[in-house]
């Protein structure tokens, strides 16, 4: 999928949500909380995160929260840890690319991240997760 089928969805199938864009990066913010985004699309390494090499050409990363019962359902054999970064280190391959996986730094803290999502995974998959994680915020 493209960034923007991936943008259009979530502002026609998620009302309250508000975006903010940062060099290129969007920021999917819910009325309700506007300090911790609903969702991101990186596009691009940071300083705090380059893990995933976004700077390839055309390349970004999707990220959103999940409930606490939904990570450990996905990533049984990740330990269980309440720190940043607690999952950048462990081996993961976070540049694989339509793969749902921990994200390499808030993953503790029960968010996930995919490259370069396939319309088939997003349609499978991330719609309903973006849904729960949508009911519990609203």
């Amino acid at each position: 999928m493209e960034i923007e089928e991936i943008k259009s969805y979530l502002l026609q199938n998620f009302d309250k949500l508000q975006l903010a864009e940062v060099e290129n990066d969007l920021f999917f913010m819910h009325k309700k909380n506007d300090k911790v985004p609903f969702a991101t699309i990186i596009t691009k390494d940071n300083e705090y995160d380059a893990v995933s090499n976004l700077n390839r050409e055309g390349f970004f990363r999707l990220n959103f929260c999940v409930d606490k019962d939904t990570i450990e359902s996905l990533f049984k054999e990740l330990p269980k840890s309440k720190k940043l970064e607690a999952y950048m280190h462990l081996g993961i391959d976070f540049t694989k690319e339509d793969t749902l996986m921990p994200h390499p730094t808030y993953g503790s803290m029960n968010w996930v991240c995919i490259v370069q999502p396939s319309r088939k995974t997003f349609e499978t998959f991330i719609e309903k997760y973006l849904k729960q994680s949508y009911q519990k915020i609203n």
